[in-house]
């Protein structure tokens, strides 16, 4: 299908690879992987023709159909999603199916692209993409903005897909999940492994293993004929077999064991500590045009705290976190800023703002034009570039180099307040465990926004969920969080078991015990207080049913919608229409029982006042 046969590249201060050979097998899905810089998005575009290899050649099948989703997206602009998506050349129907699957609802299919934002412009590329169904389908971080249950339906799609993958990952679970095959770019080569990550990393292992080992079998050997060679090179009895070993010796092609960069330690620069309070919001309001955000938010941030942002796409994370950073305006409320906090936020497209111009040490240098040369070149060392590499142009840089820069420009004048939207996004694994180490060690005040989860369990003390423009504080690490909330969709279920069972008891749904009136109260002489009582009880009780309806009725509606996203439903129209029919009516029946619900709440509210005035 595609051949790739002793291809070289360099630039010029950089060799990316030098004689590389590697075969993409028909119906193969494989990951690309390796350090930031080793040249995958370089021989991604030799791949598409886009640039030439010095040496070597690139073999395609003819009339190969390649799709190619790159780190930096085109922008379209003129178009909604949904004709975005299909653009005239694919049914609408079908489009709508991929987009639901990646986290679109109906609502979103009207929606400008130019004005989403890069995580679901991204979407929209991806999903035309796979609306288009290559041959072989090439992606370049494809999960860098897919929130968890988006991740599962788009794993799903490509396993069920015939498409032959080729993938840049650095989430290596993902990584693990998908593959058949690993190329690893290393030392300039591409060499091949058969298996997911993990395997790769086992065989790899075991390689070196062996190559070292042999390596010093070799050495030893080399060094007993060197010494019998020395010892007897000028005794004229031993000429003949001194000069067999020299011969010998000469004909020896020795064993090269390459070794890997050495990790890089660094620690953030110990900063003056900030008030007990860092941050707060209070009351905020934030909407896009008609659509709301958050009504009246209260959020703050106290000294010492490493606090998660987590909640779907879309949710509010990123506006909540520019919000902080006082780089997002919002209609009401205030923002607090503690006393000696200093801030820096890294946003998530934080690279793209990076000069292309300038040259890694002259990024650093605009954060700080008073910063010494040496240091600034330790910084850079602390972050992988080193020696001539310093002076490489940004444009030149790949996606992870980029990010490392636009952290090292942190480092050149330090800050007691870290807010950071995607930081370990591009990042190698080995880069994201350099910035896991010096995260944890860092003094000041963290609040970061992340979907790597190993990271997320290293660094958070604290985490909020961001949903329906509410910040639910879990005040504990990331492990803990996922705890709790497993430990609440186990007491749900429990409750609306128990509920259905009380029904079937009874002879009667729960739905129709939950709509049905309050009865008035008898208004007894001198009962007041135990008319309310029991009314406030059994309100309660009502309130409580009602509460489970709608979340089992919720749920409903989230897993008909990955239902409805299935490839497999693609030609079965009719049926599709059906579920799709049944889904709007569940959701005319979710807004008829919230009305209820709140009627319900109100009046429960009214109850307890009245309780209270009696006291």
């Amino acid at each position: 299908m595609l051949q790739i046969e002793s291809v070289s590249k360099h630039y010029s201060t950089k060799i990316l690879l030098s004689g590389a050979s590697a075969h993409l097998r028909p119906n193969s899905r494989v990951g690309l992987v390796g350090p930031n810089g080793a040249g995958k998005t370089t021989l991604f575009r030799m791949i598409l023709g886009e640039e030439s290899p010095d040496k070597g050649t690139i073999r395609k099948r003819p009339r190969l159909r390649v799709g190619y989703l790159p780190q930096e997206l085109e922008t379209i602009t003129g178009k909604n999603v949904l004709d975005a998506t299909h653009r005239d050349l694919y049914p609408e129907h079908e489009a709508e199916r991929i987009l639901m699957g990646l986290g679109f609802s109906e609502i979103d299919f009207t929606r400008e692209v130019e004005k989403l934002s890069g995580g679901y412009r991204m979407r929209v590329a991806l999903a035309h993409l796979l609306l288009s169904n290559p041959d072989v389908l090439m992606l370049d971080e494809p999960t860098n903005h897919l929130d968890k249950p988006t991740q599962r339906w788009f794993e799903q799609f490509l396993l069920d897909s015939n498409m032959t993958l080729l993938i840049i990952s650095h989430d290596t679970a993902f990584l693990d999940r998908v593959v058949t095959h690993i190329w690893d770019l290393r030392h300039h080569k591409i060499e091949e492994y058969r298996g997911n990550y993990t395997s790769f990393q086992k065989l790899r292992a075991e390689r070196d293993a062996q190559r070292e080992a042999a390596a010093g079998r070799q050495a030893k050997e080399v060094a007993r004929v060197q010494t019998f060679v020395d010892r007897f090179r000028y005794q004229a009895n031993k000429a003949s077999q001194v000069q067999s070993r020299i011969k010998q010796l000469e004909k020896v092609k020795m064993i090269e064991v390459k070794r890997d960069p050495k990790r890089v330690k660094f620690r953030f620069p110990t900063p003056a500590a900030s008030g007990r309070q860092v941050l707060e919001l209070k009351g905020v309001a934030k909407s896009y045009g008609e659509k709301v955000i958050y009504r009246s938010l209260d959020f703050s941030v106290e000294r010492g705290q490493r606090i998660a942002l987590v909640g779907e796409n879309g949710a509010g994370k990123s506006t909540l976190l520019k919000m902080l950073a006082g780089a997002l305006a919002f209609e009401k409320g205030t923002r607090t800023v503690g006393h000696g906090v200093t801030l820096h936020y890294f946003a998530q497209h934080q690279a793209e703002t990076l000069n292309p111009e300038h040259s890694i040490l002259e990024s650093l240098e605009e954060v700080s034009k008073h910063a010494e040369m040496n240091f600034l070149r330790g910084i850079a060392g602390a972050f992988l570039f080193s020696g001539q590499d310093q002076k490489k142009p940004i444009k030149a840089l790949s996606g992870g180099e980029r990010n490392r820069v636009a952290l090292a420009r942190m480092l050149v004048e330090p800050a007691n307040t870290l807010l950071l939207d995607e930081p370990t996004n591009h990042l190698d694994p080995s880069s994201v465990d350099v910035l896991t180490d010096a995260m944890t060690e860092f003094q000041g005040t963290l609040v970061f926004i992340s979907h790597d989860p190993t990271f997320l369990s290293r660094i958070a003390t604290r985490v909020v969920e961001i949903e329906d423009g509410r910040a639910r504080d879990f005040m504990g690490d990331y492990e803990y969080y996922l705890w709790k909330k497993a430990q609440e969709l186990e007491s749900i279920k429990e409750t609306q078991e128990e509920l259905n069972g009380k029904a079937q008891a009874k002879g009667s749904g729960p739905t129709k015990a939950m709509v049905g009136q309050v009865q008035a109260q008898p208004k007894e002489s001198g009962g007041e207080r135990r008319d309310l009582t029991k009314t406030h009880a059994r309100l309660e009780k009502q309130v409580s049913r009602a509460e489970a309806e709608i979340a089992e009725l919720e749920s409903k509606v989230k897993a008909r919608e990955i239902e409805l996203a299935d490839p497999a439903l693609y030609k079965q129209f009719d049926k599709w229409n059906a579920l799709h029919q049944e889904q709007d009516g569940w959701k005319r029946e979710l807004e008829r029982l919230t009305a209820r619900w709140e009627g319900l709440s109100a009046e429960l509210e009214d109850v307890k006042q009245k309780l209270g005035a009696l006291k």
